[in-house]
């Protein structure tokens, strides 16, 4: 059974390829307005797809993070560095807030983050604060977001050879490098049909090979069932 996260961006794929199918009904495949036309659906192909992948991650996260809050553990069976990621944010506005307006600060943290440092005691995972710094869902981005569940490099984990590896590395590399690049006003930047097929194939097998192993890994990280 695969994640409400998987599900949904699934069925967002769909949009994706209802897109590329788009034309204009009064105008021959070769005419200039046709192909302007094609181009244009293209590259808003690439925005949606990596929208729609970004969303996977974040979706992700906060299932996970939904589900563990539900498993009432301790905050000292948490890795170490989940829980450093979690009280990162409120750490730094203290240090960021004079000594004599920081009582609120210590109260909020102690509050919110002191289960996470003390033995057996429980609390509340805010799933904010653990992709609080993640920009874009590209590779070495994703390799560090799942290193807080314990695997030490998701695209190692998740493919058998290193072709397939380095293929879909580059192809989560290229579908967001191309994403900003329209996104930031590149004319010049497009994706073709093919294009665009190749990078949803690869969006694909990321998030429902990524979707198996995270289920297995929370299960065997906290001693608890498989969350999907």
């Amino acid at each position: 059974m695969p994640s409400t996260s998987l599900q949904s961006f699934s069925t967002a794929l769909t949009e994706v390829r209802e897109l590329g199918r788009a034309s204009h009904p009064e105008l021959g495949p070769d005419a200039q307005e046709s192909l302007r036309l094609a181009r244009a659906i293209g590259r808003a192909q690439i925005v949606l797809l990596s929208a729609h992948f970004e969303r996977y991650v974040y979706s992700l996260n906060e299932e996970i993070i939904a589900y563990l809050n539900g498993q009432d553990i301790a905050g000292d069976r948490f890795p170490e560095i989940v829980r450093l990621q979690h009280s990162m944010m409120p750490v730094e506005e203290m240090w960021r807030t004079s000594w004599e307006r920081r009582t609120r600060r210590l109260r909020e943290f102690i509050s919110q983050d002191g289960w996470l440092w003390a033995d057996g005691a429980n609390g509340i995972l805010v799933h904010d604060r653990l992709l609080v710094w993640m920009k874009s869902p590209n590779p070495q981005n994703l390799v560090r977001y799942f290193k807080l569940w314990g695997t030490e490099n998701i695209f190692e984990a998740i493919t058998r050879s290193q072709n397939w590896r380095t293929s879909l590395w580059l192809g989560v590399q290229g579908l967001v490098d191309l994403r900003n690049n329209i996104a930031h006003g590149d004319y010049a930047a497009q994706a073709t049909q093919g294009d665009v097929r190749r990078y949803i194939a690869h969006a694909s097998m990321f998030c429902e090979r990524v979707d198996r192993r995270v289920s297995r890994d929370i299960a065997q990280l906290f001693g608890i069932p498989r969350p999907w």
